[in-house]
């Protein structure tokens, strides 16, 4: 990348941080601040966001988030899916060994895993251990189909959740990236892996995971391909400022939810059903309601399936 390439990718990163940090600052006052000499606590004191909340529907919901947060092999197969394609890359083997081999090199050696995933799987039965497998060595091979083996590519460590903390403010921006090609200094791409693209909510998902990688490195990554290894679809999207303030200004909506729960107004629809706040929510209720009203039969199956 030639100099005014990066000059260019430094403007756009320095631009999207200036304009996040002072449209908190405006929007919070002298709340959510940090004491001085004392650490604070994100999650139970602060406004945490994350990439999950930047497409969450429904700002009441996002207000409360539910914490009953259970693994799976849904949640499970991507983390430990990374693992293996690190295992592929970093075992100087990729044009040998097999997919299925190294997911059962990782599988088979899970101590630097991170507690609550191992804990999990090895709370499993045989059976259990098989079904997890399958479905990582499925998801490894949709990758593949999506990127190939090129030597380029650098898949995300699962450990190392990626995390940015507003200056002065209790305030946290997380995500992640499944994998990168290229360095700063040579303009990043960034691969980011679903289950369904293209979808409503992918340039809103790229455009946090290009924003949170801008004000991390000061430098604005060239593209965000957003793919699904289950269909092998992707599509990209080029990084510019319309897309950083697209995501800026979704990260102040979800801090404002954060910061002032009781403000935060619902927006009823089909995910009423599965909403935590169901019971204490008189607008989800009547959305149910509705639905049933409407469709006739079982609460959960029809609306849910409307």
């Amino acid at each position: 990348m030639v100099a005014t390439e990066r000059d260019e990718r430094r403007g756009l990163a320095g631009r999207a941080t200036t304009r996040l940090v002072e449209s908190i600052d405006v929007l919070l006052g002298d709340r959510l601040v940090v004491d001085k000499g004392v650490k604070p606590d994100y999650f139970t004191d602060g406004a945490p966001v994350d990439a999950f909340s930047i497409l969450e529907r429904c700002p009441r919901r996002l207000a409360h988030p539910a914490e009953d947060y259970v693994d799976s092999v849904m949640t499970a197969r991507r983390r430990i899916g990374l693992m293996a394609m690190r295992h592929l890359v970093g075992s100087g083997r990729a044009g040998e060994l097999s997919v299925a081999d190294a997911v059962g090199q990782v599988m088979s050696d899970p101590e630097y895993w991170p507690k609550n995933l191992r804990q999990w799987v090895e709370g499993l039965d045989r059976a259990g251990s098989a079904a997890v497998a399958s479905a990582v060595i499925t998801w490894c091979h949709g990758a593949l189909r999506l990127v190939g083996r090129d030597a380029r590519i650098k898949w995300a460590d699962p450990v190392m959740s990626p995390r940015w903390n507003v200056p002065g403010r209790v305030v946290q921006l997380r995500g992640s990236v499944d994998a990168t090609i290229g360095t700063v200094g040579s303009g990043e791409k960034l691969l980011l892996l679903g289950d369904g693209v293209p979808g409503a909510g992918d340039r809103l998902r790229a455009g946090y995971a290009a924003l949170l990688r801008s004000v991390m490195s000061a430098h604005a990554p060239v593209r965000v391909t957003i793919g699904s290894p289950a269909t092998g679809r992707r599509q990209a999207f080029d990084v510019g400022s319309e897309l950083l303030d697209l995501a800026t200004d979704r990260v102040v909506e979800v801090v404002s939810h954060r910061a002032t729960p009781e403000a935060a107004p619902p927006v009823p629809g089909r995910w009423c059903v599965h909403c935590h706040l169901l019971d204490v929510c008189e607008e989800g209720m009547e959305q149910v309601g509705r639905g049933v009203e409407h469709l006739g039969g079982d609460t959960v199956g029809n609306v849910a399936g409307a």
